[in-house]
């Protein structure tokens, strides 16, 4: 591609994305806080409570606190007439258990020592959402799948702590204003449990949006 052609086409593509911003406001930013919960308890494992020796580290709720970019990939009404595709890079931290257990280092070296230690995990997601425009002021959407990189601490028994999963979602984006939207919703992440733990969790949240 020649030089007259690499900007021709970097102006057009600058112009077709003013032209969309000028017009709609389809792409976000936004900031969630949900409650969060496994769908399994990891208490009674080597690194969550040593087993369970001194009490176990096994709640199953606790709180997730997210962020994401959403960017608009048509305009509103643009996928089959009726939505809005959209490209989700979405990134989740959960605390499912914290609890006052045997120290796991301790315990190896013959000690008694307890420590708060804390079941958690983190999630980066990158996933299509499919948003209905009902109206300006309700718009439902749906993350059909995605892909999810799943972090886990502690880790499991053979002491891995990364696995992989399928994230699905519904919610509600209700545009308070044309810069500010307010929204819900119920999210699950089915993991491949290739750390030899169960990591699969759901959150359902709520979550403040700032439109561009």
């Amino acid at each position: 591609m020649s030089a007259n052609r690499l900007i021709m086409f970097i102006g057009l593509v600058a112009c077709t994305t003013a032209a969309l911003a000028e017009g709609e406001k389809n792409s976000q930013v936004f900031f969630r806080g949900a409650y969060s919960r496994l769908t399994t308890s990891r208490g009674g494992e080597v690194f969550t409570d040593t087993a369970g020796a001194a009490g176990t580290n096994g709640k199953k709720g606790g709180y997730s606190v997210a962020a994401g970019v959403d960017l608009a990939l048509t305009p509103s009404k643009g996928f089959l007439n009726f939505g809005t595709l959209i490209g989700e890079i979405f990134t989740e931290y959960s605390r499912f258990s914290h609890q006052t257990v045997r120290q796991t280092t301790s315990a190896l070296l013959a000690g008694t020592a307890n420590s708060d230690v804390s079941v958690s995990q983190m999630n980066v997601t990158v996933a299509p959402k499919l948003r209905i425009d009902v109206s300006e002021s309700v718009r439902p959407y749906v993350i059909p799948a995605g892909v999810a990189w799943l972090v886990n601490s502690p880790p499991s028994n053979d002491s891995t702590y990364l696995d992989m999963g399928i994230p699905f979602a519904v919610g509600v984006d209700f545009p308070i204003v044309s810069q500010l939207s307010l929204g819900a919703d119920a999210r699950y992440t089915y993991a491949f449990n290739h750390s030899n733990t169960h990591n699969s969790y759901y959150s359902v949240g709520a979550y403040a949006g700032i439109n561009f």
